[in-house]
């Protein structure tokens, strides 16, 4: 990866979003990949930043400290950035903000606890992707400690317009093609609009079921159909021997496609479709019952509620806009506002 072009994104994405955190102490996590970069977007707008890693399946904490140590070192010997496996009770007390980040999640009551009244918690993602398994979101009303949604469609943000980025990926790495292909989009959430738009430019055609108060969004678009009202499918001729099915629900940790019982049941997919090619972009599914009717899916192994093709998975773009975004929101919360140049950038939550 070449770290000069990527703290110069940083930098511009940082001056876009008038980024300021001086005088502030930040406590977020430490990681690999394209997620290195949250302490130093926080660093880099002034913060004092305590990073936190802890061993998981993308390296031994030790080995992620040292790593991200000598960036700091070669790149920005000034900058107040501490990386750590452990989190002392006084760097809760003290810091300003707490991402709602990987490696720190839970944000449980016994975290919370410790924490100072007037400390935000940025959650980095929207509202409607809220997961009780992330924060006590009950225990911060308790305590007012305000935690906020970030608004990843505001125009100094734009993270859903990688969504199709995304697709296209998912796509690839099943080893299918796009060009000459059509796919059907079965979609719930507010991703729709923006996976078809994409792939509308390099597929021969959508096909897509959603809920029916979007439909006028997809109709605009040439070379998409809209073809039903989730989660009901039925699939016209055109569609019926479609390349993949895109799939996207939410809740992302509710198993949607199964047994007979399921909102859409694995025989319905049958009846439906010639040759039913599932590509898991977000939300459960019910992988045995997929697996005993002979239905192919791909990823094989997606973790429960979580998304089956990540920001990250397509590069650091996504990944420098999403966090600063976030901790754009951090820092509104702390000036007890909630828009940016006129547009809403964080839904307060507690």
């Amino acid at each position: 990866m070449d770290l000069k072009k990527i703290f110069d994104k940083i930098s511009k994405q940082n001056s876009l979003l008038e980024l300021d955190l001086k005088n502030k102490t930040v406590l977020t996590e430490a990681a690999t990949g394209p997620y290195f970069v949250t302490p130093f977007i926080a660093a880099m707008a002034g913060a004092e930043v305590v990073a936190f890693v802890k061993d998981s399946k993308y390296g031994k904490a030790d080995d992620v400290i040292r790593m991200n140590e000598n960036i700091r070192d070669k790149y920005f010997k000034n900058l107040r950035l501490v990386f750590t496996d452990k989190i002392e009770e006084k760097v809760l007390r003290e810091s300003d903000v707490i991402t709602n980040s990987g490696h720190l999640r839970p944000l449980d009551k016994r975290m919370l606890s410790k924490v100072k009244a007037d400390c935000v918690i940025p959650l980095m993602y929207e509202a409607w992707e809220y997961r009780e398994t992330d924060i006590d979101l009950e225990f911060c009303k308790e305590r007012n400690i305000k935690v906020g949604a970030t608004n990843e469609r505001h125009s100094g943000v734009e993270v859903f317009k990688y969504l199709g980025d995304m697709a296209i990926k998912l796509i690839l790495d099943s080893g299918l093609s796009l060009y000459r292909n059509k796919f059907v989009l079965i979609c719930n959430n507010d991703f729709g609009p923006f996976i078809s738009n994409t792939l509308s430019k390099v597929c021969e055609n959508i096909g897509v079921i959603d809920v029916h108060e979007r439909k006028d969004l997809y109709i605009k678009i040439k070379e998409v159909d809209f073809i039903g009202d989730f989660p009901e499918i039925i699939i016209p001729d055109k569609y019926r021997d479609a390349d993949g099915i895109i799939f996207t629900a939410y809740p992302f940790d509710k198993s949607w496609i199964g047994s007979e019982d399921s909102d859409i049941s694995v025989d319905k997919l049958l009846k439906e479709f010639n040759d039913p090619f599932l590509l898991r972009f977000a939300g459960d599914v019910d992988t045995k019952s997929l697996t005993s009717a002979g239905i192919k899916f791909y990823p094989e192994e997606v973790k429960s509620g979580h998304m089956g093709i990540l920001p990250s998975d397509i590069g650091f773009d996504p990944v420098v806009k999403l966090q600063s975004g976030g901790l754009k929101a951090a820092q509104l919360m702390m000036e007890r506002k909630t828009d940016y140049r006129n547009e809403s950038l964080v839904e307060l939550m507690s």
